[in-house]
């Protein structure tokens, strides 16, 4: 996982996008040579072909969406800005989420400029979240300074809990498959954007 931690740090996504970063990676790994296979990629030995690598492109680049005639007017603008978080699956193309429509897609007609930080194009700045900058190894628990912020004195606190038996529960068939996504929501029905915003409502309830 600790390249997939560097993907998300370098990008300056946010960190539920995770399993896309985690498929980009696979997809390159997948394409490139080891020792082990004496010089041949995985794809390779399973397919037989030796694979291109010409389409990979920087994970959270910005990008540009073609829109075709279809879907739009003369007035309206010819692409739409993303940030590429991947592959497509099944199929030749690029995956990149459109923050304005708040969903990722998947299309051919990708353009990509790997010089533009994706996140720091749009949204002014790279924030680093703390999944990218803690290691999860067993020295965690000698850094004092990834628990300073949180430990206010010495003495024992009570594990935080959170009951979600009066959310709400929203499930969302998926469009291209039979599987089902299940959403949460609060009483309040705020959208929770952020690890943070999941903590605070913990430490409400608590």
């Amino acid at each position: 996982m600790e390249a997939v931690r560097t993907m998300l740090q370098d990008s300056g996504l946010q960190p539920r996008f995770w399993a896309e970063a985690l498929h980009a990676y696979v997809h390159t790994k997948n394409r490139c040579s080891r020792k082990l296979t004496e010089g041949k990629t995985p794809m390779e030995i399973w397919s037989g072909h030796k694979p291109s690598i010409r389409h990979c492109r920087t994970f959270g680049s910005l990008a540009y969406v073609y829109v075709p005639k279809v879907n739009r007017n003369k007035l309206q603008p010819k692409a739409k800005i993303g940030i590429l978080v991947g592959y497509a699956v099944n199929r030749r193309g690029y995956r990149v989420w459109l923050p304005k429509e708040r969903k990722v897609v998947e299309s051919i007609h990708v353009k990509i400029d790997e010089t533009k930080n994706g996140v720091k194009t749009l949204f002014g700045k790279v924030k680093h979240y703390d999944y990218a900058i803690y290691q999860l190894d067993q020295n965690l628990n000698n850094d004092s300074d990834c628990r300073a912020q949180d430990e206010k004195s010495s003495s024992p606190k009570k594990p935080l809990s959170l009951d979600i038996s009066t959310w709400i529960r929203l499930e969302k068939p998926r469009k291209k498959s039979k599987r089902i996504d299940v959403y949460y929501y609060p009483p309040s029905k705020e959208r929770l954007r952020s690890i943070n915003d999941v903590k605070c409502i913990v430490r409400e309830t608590n």
